[in-house]
């Protein structure tokens, strides 16, 4: 189980390097750097540094069987996946949106405009001349539907998505591996 533990780690850990290596080339210190209230790079190298040590820690459990360096290691892993935690609570947007979407505040609805045939019917018309009927709203769903399929592009799955979910996972599979060994 030792081992098996090692194991996860290392996977968990090379999966995180993968993305901090991606992120580094791809300018996200200077990105997080430059925008007002970014990702703090402590955050980060401090994630990444004590996983490191916690790998470290465990290998010199395995290496020497004292049960103490393998819950120190439990510990600065616990810590690591609070600082993980941390990362993914302060990198996830909420709401979601899309990229460029601006969001309109509740009060910046824009003001109902009654055509001048509602107007006309209020005023004393032909109530029937003015009806909406369900045919009318059928076809304007139909219409609506169409157009929105004629405009969709086709969705290709993006398999980057899954590194971070596969760390996550591995993360929380070593924890436990940890603990479990740890504690026998």
């Amino acid at each position: 189980m030792r081992f098996a533990t090692f194991i996860s780690w290392l996977l968990t850990a090379s999966l995180g390097a993968f993305m901090l290596r991606t992120w580094l080339v791809r300018g996200g210190l200077r990105r997080e750097r430059a925008r007002a209230g970014g990702l703090p790079p402590q955050l980060i190298f401090g994630h990444a540094g004590l996983a490191l040590f916690g790998l470290a820690l465990w290998a010199a459990y395995l290496a020497s069987g004292v049960r103490t360096l393998a819950w120190i290691a439990v510990g600065a892993l616990m810590l690591t996946v609070g600082l993980g935690l941390c990362t993914v609570t302060l990198w996830t947007p909420y709401p979601a949106r899309k990229p460029g979407e601006q969001r309109a505040s509740p009060w910046d609805e824009p003001a109902v405009v009654v055509p001048e045939t509602a107007v006309g019917a209020a005023a004393g018309g032909d109530p029937v001349d003015y009806q909406i009927t369900d045919e009318m709203i059928a076809r304007l769903i139909d219409e609506t539907r169409r157009e929105a399929a004629s405009r969709r592009r086709p969705v290709r799955p993006n398999p980057a998505v899954l590194v971070p979910i596969v760390h996550g996972f591995a993360a929380i599979t070593t924890f436990v591996l940890a603990v479990t060994t740890a504690s026998m």
